[in-house]
């Protein structure tokens, strides 16, 4: 009992156990494609049904006998031209492919790793090292001004001394409409998260104003529309959820994280047993020409 239960922790069984399954999918597979050597094509009944499944889906109804008919010829079609292509190599040296083919063993391997929940502790530990991850954005209360640089000869010296003048007062101007220029974007914000402002005014913009202090005018502030001078009224930092609060999220994303490092472990085992030879290219160095 003991010791199945240590092979049940081992990683390598869980490779050896993943690669056995791996084998045996591409053995039905094989099986499949020697039963139709020659000029057989067989459908099944379970191709048949997977194919009205996925027309039921798409259209939202089962599929007519005529619209079954169309697709039965279209997959037959595909699988003769798919056979006749591999007859003719067309297969080799094709990097579309070959790029196609190892994503599917990806796809699979990915497939077949099912990790188990997480023990309270280990959930516990996980989120604690992750727990930002979950936080909601801080969120954003601000004015700003912007000025044009299509209309302005001196953008830059017209912010500045604009946020002189701004700086004289105790508090925010009601009226801000006679510093700056008109434009599509407003000029008061209320509690927006950094993934809205930064749709609004581009990234650079805000990886400058999530740096700003509150309570008082600032710029030059740049972003790909010009120049803005930026007054923040207030920020409201995310609080940390309770693990209990989001369980299910967390937990769904430790998985996730199981099933990629485990298929990347797998593929690493699978890329160990090759040796890769590159063969040495002979370098030609042209003749220098006259005067160098």
């Amino acid at each position: 009992m003991i010791l199945l239960k240590r092979l049940a922790r081992d990683s390598l069984v869980h490779f050896l156990l993943i690669g056995i399954l791996i084998y045996g999918v591409f053995g039905l597979f094989e099986d499949e494609f020697t039963e139709e050597s020659g000029r057989t094509i067989t459908v099944t009944q379970g191709e048949i049904k997977a194919l009205t499944d996925r027309s039921r889906r798409v259209w939202n109804r089962p599929p007519s006998e005529s619209e079954i008919a169309a697709m039965l010829r279209s997959y037959v079609r595909t699988r003769i031209l798919y056979r006749e292509a591999i007859a003719m190599g067309l297969d080799r040296n094709d990097q579309v492919i070959a790029r196609r083919l190892a994503q599917k063993v990806e796809f699979l391997s990915r497939g077949l790793v099912a990790p188990r929940p997480p023990a309270d502790e280990v959930l516990g530990r996980w989120y604690a090292e992750n727990g930002e991850r979950f936080r909601e954005p801080d969120r954003y209360t601000i004015s700003q001004l912007f000025f044009d640089p299509d209309r302005r000869d001196d953008v830059v010296g017209n912010a500045q001394s604009a946020l002189a003048q701004l700086q004289v007062f105790e508090n925010i101007p009601e009226d801000l409409t006679r510093y700056g220029d008109n434009s599509i974007l407003g000029r008061y914000y209320s509690s927006r998260d950094e993934i809205e402002l930064r749709k609004l005014f581009g990234s650079d913009f805000v990886d400058q104003v999530i740096r700003l202090k509150t309570g008082v005018w600032h710029g030059p502030v740049l972003s790909g529309y010009g120049v803005h001078l930026v007054y923040v009224h207030d920020v409201v930092k995310s609080q940390a959820l309770a693990l209990g609060d989001i369980r299910e999220e967390v937990q769904q994303a430790w998985m996730l994280e199981q099933v990629d490092e485990l298929s990347a472990l797998f593929i690493d085992e699978l890329i160990a047993r090759y040796e890769v030879v590159i063969e040495e290219t002979p370098m030609t160095v042209p003749p220098p020409r006259a005067g160098e």
